[in-house]
């Protein structure tokens, strides 16, 4: 492959027979954040109604073959971008996508004068993943995703969850608050987080470090369901929630076909939060004034919601 023919650009609607046929392949969206295409109209709207700050095409003789994005953190995370990588299962193995990522890069930093490191979130058996970033000069840091897992809450995780239940730091933003003991905690698991409608723990190396929680709505309301989340402090900041959230999504929607959108509502102070959400792909549908009270605080929310049509990053 002559790397002179691969080139990066912005998405136009004229490139969507191109994207369908690369986006409408199982093999390439199981490693994705999005769903498979199914219709060229799909395919229009995966082209014009990505909120994605920086996306482009990977072109092979300005034929769209994949994409390179990034999603550049704001606030005190203005420093980093997440990016990301999809290409067409016939150009596997070229060495297409390294070129792709290398010409990236120096985009991403020109766009964006703050941002100092690029992140990346790769699971641990996609070996060609790996490959792609080592060969455009990623170094492999710590904390691998595959060692992310969520599943339902057992009485014997009673003590990591002491760790980070009991700390004012994270129950601050929730609607429990702090706990004080063990039997509270035990009590806690066992009343409300075992028979909850889909509470998971989300756990490193099968240690809770914290939670997502779903709650369905019923009757005329059975179409959407409220998020929640939280994970323990010594781990803010490395894209734990945001990719506890991230397989949250398609497990709901598999296990809750009626549901057709997750909404969360988030404190305007919580910057946080809300960067986990716009991460997942979440849109901000608006402010909702002195909303409700929070451990005794009237405050203002913000809504967030994703439908079961739209993407996930």
């Amino acid at each position: 492959m002559d790397s002179s023919r691969i080139t990066l650009r912005l998405y136009r609607s004229t490139d969507v027979d191109d994207v369908l046929s690369w986006a409408s392949d199982d093999r390439i969206t199981r490693s994705t954040h999005f769903s498979t295409l199914t219709s060229k109209e799909d395919a229009l709207n995966f082209i014009d109604k990505s909120s994605i700050p920086w996306r482009r095409s990977i072109c092979i003789d300005d034929r769209s073959i994949g994409m390179v994005v990034a999603r550049p953190g704001s606030g005190d995370d203005r420093c980093r971008a997440e990016i990301g990588y999809v290409l067409g299962v016939e150009y596997w193995g070229q060495g297409i996508t390294p070129e792709a990522v290398k010409m990236a890069i120096p985009l991403i930093l020109e766009e964006f004068p703050e941002i100092v490191r690029l992140q990346a979130l790769s699971n641990a058996e996609h070996k060609a993943s790996h490959r792609v970033l080592e060969k455009a000069g990623f170094i492999k840091d710590d904390m691998d995703s595959s060692r992310i897992s969520l599943r339902p809450f057992k009485l014997t995780d009673v003590d990591d969850m002491m760790l980070w239940a009991g700390d004012d730091r994270v129950t601050q933003t929730i609607r429990w608050n702090t706990f004080t003991s063990k039997g509270e905690a035990l009590t806690f698991i066992k009343d409300v987080c075992i028979p909850h409608p889909w509470r998971r723990s989300i756990c490193i190396d099968d240690r809770s470090i914290g939670f997502v929680s779903v709650f369905p709505g019923s009757g005329d309301d059975r179409n959407r369901a409220d998020v929640g989340y939280a994970v323990a402090f010594e781990y803010w900041g490395q894209g734990i929630g945001t990719e506890a959230v991230k397989m949250t999504v398609p497990q709901v929607y598999s296990e809750f076909p009626e549901v057709i959108r997750l909404q969360a509502l988030v404190d305007v102070e919580n910057k946080a939060s809300q960067r986990v959400l716009e991460k997942v792909g979440f849109i901000k549908e608006g402010k909702l004034r002195k909303y409700g009270y929070h451990k005794g605080k009237l405050v203002d929310l913000f809504m967030y919601s994703l439908l079961s049509t739209e993407s996930i990053y």
